[in-house]
């Protein structure tokens, strides 16, 4: 992980002035050398398809379109797509597409990479719906809020720790690239940013989404030792998962942001084959 915290270099953007969507979270990245960055992290080749998410005012569109690789711009903004028509139609490696990236299908997509600016107030979504479909990216490239990049990339013992930090883990490695100043943005957010990685491992399947759902079940009170969480969660007399925690070599006074991925593994497979011995 870089230390670099980049500030601004050169103002990149439309002259002609738009008044920015606070409801919809609209915060351009507006410095030309972490919009360099920012593509130069998704190591892009010419035979690449990549998917833009928010391409807004184009500033990021039109490095990406310098890649020479097939570049998808998603937008959902009907005053910035005229715009951004003018900024980038003449690329004949860009489409632009009009749709909310968060339902959009990208079942019919090959071997594709994500890279994007991201609203902060939808991250949380996009991540879970990237990393859970059928037809995951190969990379994943954002600039989302500093502190959520922190909590991605959070060990065993953080109080920084979540489910997403989870989810995310779970499905692949993930990398802060480097920290981005709020003055690089227009609007000037309240909050600093990050560019994060993340190189999905495997496909999300059903056996994943039973394993994520049940460290839910840990997370559900995250104050709260584990032993309580499973218990009741799993309607599961509190010796029992005492017991079951202790032959995983896990402490059942632990609370869940101090497992980490391994240790639930260990406690759900004990968990699955006691089910498994009660039903037969």
């Amino acid at each position: 992980m870089s230390n670099d915290r980049f500030g601004p270099k050169k103002r990149f953007g439309p002259k002609k002035k738009f008044r920015p969507k606070k409801k919809w979270g609209q915060n351009f990245l507006a410095s030309e050398k972490i919009l360099q960055k920012l593509v130069a992290s998704a190591q892009i080749k010419p035979m690449d398809t990549v998917v833009e998410i928010g391409a807004g005012t184009g500033n990021l569109t039109f490095f990406l379109a310098q890649t020479r690789a097939k570049i998808l711009a998603i937008e959902k903004d009907w005053e910035l797509l005229e715009r951004l028509r003018k900024r980038v139609g003449r690329f004949k490696n860009v489409k632009i597409i009009s749709a909310d990236a968060r339902f959009f299908d990208f079942e019919d997509i090959k071997d594709y990479k994500v890279v994007g600016n991201i609203p902060y107030n939808i991250t949380s979504f996009i991540l879970r719906r990237l990393i859970t479909q059928k037809n995951p990216p190969q990379t994943i490239v954002l600039t989302i809020q500093k502190e959520v990049a922190n909590r991605l990339i959070s060990e065993p013992g953080s109080s920084q720790r979540g489910l997403l930090t989870i989810l995310v883990q779970m499905a692949g490695d993930v990398q802060k690239v480097i920290e981005v100043g709020r003055e690089n943005f227009n609007p000037v957010p309240k909050v600093d940013s990050a560019i994060i990685k993340i190189i999905p491992r495997a496909k999300w399947g059903a056996e994943q989404e039973k394993f994520f759902k049940f460290i839910k079940i840990g997370f559900s009170a995250k104050r709260r030792q584990i032993v309580n969480n499973l218990a009741s969660g799993l309607a599961i007399n509190k010796k029992i998962i005492y017991n079951m925690l202790e032959q995983a070599k896990i402490n059942p006074l632990s609370r869940a942001e101090d497992l980490a991925i391994d240790n639930w593994k260990k406690i759900y497979a004990i968990v699955k084959k006691q089910n498994v011995k009660k039903q037969n």
